[in-house]
C-alpha cells in the first residue's frame, strides 16, 4: 500500500513493486518498456525512471544496457570460508555457470602486483580475464594473475574451465593458504563496460591472494561482481 507522505517516485516504485507481483514475473523476465510503464501508471518517464532505479538499488530489478529491466535472479550464497570452485558452488545451488575467456596474455608485473604478490617488478605474470555467469547472466568479470613459474604453458589450456581445477590435475598444485579482501565499490571502466552496465554501477569486489603448497605465490584473482548477484554465508562451528 502507497503512503502519500512519500515522495512522488517511492509512490510509483511501491505500485510498481506490488504490479510485478501481482504479475508474477519470475527470474530475469523482462519488464515493459519505460514508456509502456509510464502508460499503464499515467506517469512520466522521468518518474518511471526514478522508480525503476530505486528497486534496481533495492536489488529486486536489473537493467541490461540495450536490452530493458529485468527481474533479479535468487542471490547466489557464497562461503569465502570454503575453498571450492566457481563452478561447483554455483551448480550445487541448483544453477548454470559457464565461463568465458575475454583474453588471455604473458605480460610482465607492474609495480602495484609485486607489492602484492612479492614477484620482482617486470617478471612474467599470466594475465587471464574471464566473464562468468550463472543461468546466462553474467554475474562477474575477473582478473586472474597467475604465476608462470609454478604452472608453465597454462596459457595453452582452455581457461574457461575451472583454473583451480587445472592446477590440481595438472600441476598438482594446490592454494594451500589464501588471503581474502571483500568491499562495496563502482563497476567502472573495462570491467563495467564486460558486464554492460553503465559506469558507476554498484558492485562488489573479491580480492583472493593465494599461495601454494609451497608457500610460493600461485594465484591474484581480482573478482567484480553485481551488486544484486550475490550474498556471504558463513558457517561457524561444527556440523552435526
Amino acid at each position: 500500500m502507497c503512503r502519500t507522505d512519500y515522495p512522488v517516485y517511492l509512490q510509483l516504485r511501491d505500485r510498481l513493486w506490488d504490479w510485478i507481483e501481482a504479475e508474477q514475473l519470475s527470474s530475469q523476465q523482462r519488464l515493459p518498456s519505460e514508456r509502456e510503464l509510464s502508460e499503464r501508471f499515467h506517469t512520466t518517464r522521468v518518474t518511471i525512471r526514478q522508480a525503476l532505479a530505486q528497486l534496481e538499488a533495492e536489488g529486486l530489478i536489473f537493467r541490461s544496457n540495450r536490452r530493458g529491466w529485468f527481474i533479479t535472479p535468487e542471490r547466489l550464497r557464497y562461503d569465502p570460508s570454503r575453498d571450492v570452485g566457481f563452478n561447483r558452488y554455483v551448480i550445487e545451488q541448483g544453477f548454470r555457470p559457464r565461463t568465458e575467456t575475454l583474453f588471455k596474455q604473458l605480460t610482465e608485473v607492474p609495480p602495484w602486483l609485486a607489492e602484492t604478490t612479492g614477484l620482482a617488478v617486470g617478471a612474467p605474470i599470466y594475465h587471464v580475464f574471464r566473464r562468468r555467469y550463472v543461468d546466462e547472466r553474467g554475474l562477474l568479470v575477473e582478473h586472474n594473475y597467475l604465476n608462470p613459474a609454478r604452472c608453465p604453458g597454462l596459457l595453452g589450456e582452455s581457461t574457461d574451465l575451472s583454473i583451480w581445477q587445472m592446477l590440481r590435475d595438472k600441476y598438482d598444485l594446490r592454494p594451500e593458504h589464501r588471503d581474502i579482501e571483500i568491499y562495496p565499490l563502482a563497476l567502472k571502466g573495462q570491467e563495467a563496460e564486460a558486464l554492460n552496465v553503465n559506469q558507476g554501477t554498484a558492485g562488489l569486489y573479491i580480492q583472493r591472494l593465494s599461495h601454494d603448497q609451497d608457500g610460493e605465490f600461485l594465484e591474484l584473482d581480482r573478482e567484480y561482481w553485481l551488486h544484486d548477484a550475490l550474498k556471504i554465508a558463513v558457517h561457524i562451528g561444527n556440523r552435526h
